[in-house]
């Protein structure tokens, strides 16, 4: 009996030490045109900041979750998008398919839905993308004035002042020098434009590291570095605690 009641109080007091808020829950939000989508929360829902985040071209895969989950952890109310609408992929044909299908128009009416949503309450909000979604991720950021910062990893930039002005915060580019013959090139003249659109950039180049560094999935994973995605969390958290508020 004493037995049972030791390993009951011992389940009970491990159950208390996890973070239970950073598990994911599915949820339906709506555009402002009420188009329905679906997106993925973890973290306290009465957190100081949020971020929202956007997927790869692979979907919502355990890397994206597992991303959003890292940030519940962290504090931050998560809310990450899926613009596949249910289907995930995890081979590049499969993905190259699922991109083709997507709609710019409406996934960028779906990453302002949950951008809004998080900033009901007028907490700061972050928005942050990987390959494909970095291309979303920043048309939101200029888009819209609650995003006070912005995390790019591997993807697509504007390297034009006159658009970054729109900014309403700075923002952070992670990037491997493999990724393409002018990862370099490209990184620096977005830090550049940047500067002279009075927003800052930071601006890091893994060196080795190929694209999409971060995903399994990506080239069946021969090109997975996880020594290069852990710096990019660090580099990313570190970033979101000093320049989200």
């Amino acid at each position: 009996m004493r037995s049972s009641a030791r390993f009951c109080l011992a389940l009970l007091l491990l159950l208390a030490a996890e973070p239970l808020f950073a598990r994911t829950a599915a949820l339906t939000l709506l555009t402002a045109s009420s188009e329905p989508f679906t997106a993925y929360a973890s973290g306290p829902q009465n957190a100081r900041a949020g971020v929202v985040l956007v997927h790869d071209w692979f979907g919502v895969s355990p890397f994206y979750t597992q991303a959003a989950e890292k940030l519940g952890e962290q504090g931050y109310r998560v809310l990450a998008v899926d613009l596949y609408g249910g289907q995930v992929a995890t081979t590049h044909d499969q993905a190259s398919k699922l991109l083709q299908s997507v709609r710019d128009d409406l996934a960028g009416r779906e990453i302002d839905g949950a951008i809004a949503q998080l900033a009901q309450s007028g907490r700061p909000v972050a928005v942050m993308g990987f390959s494909m979604g970095a291309k979303h991720a920043l048309a939101a950021a200029l888009r819209n004035p609650a995003v006070h910062a912005t995390v790019l990893w591997y993807g697509e930039t504007i390297n034009d002042p006159a658009k970054l002005r729109q900014l309403a915060g700075p923002a952070l580019l992670v990037v491997g020098s493999h990724d393409g013959t002018s990862a370099a090139e490209n990184s620096a003249a977005f830090s550049k434009a940047a500067d002279a659109a009075g927003q800052g950039a930071e601006v890091y180049v893994y060196p080795g590291a190929d694209h999409a560094f971060a995903q399994p999935l990506f080239n069946a994973g021969r090109t997975y570095d996880p020594v290069a995605a852990n710096a990019a969390w660090l580099l990313s958290q570190d970033f979101l605690q000093r320049r989200l508020h």
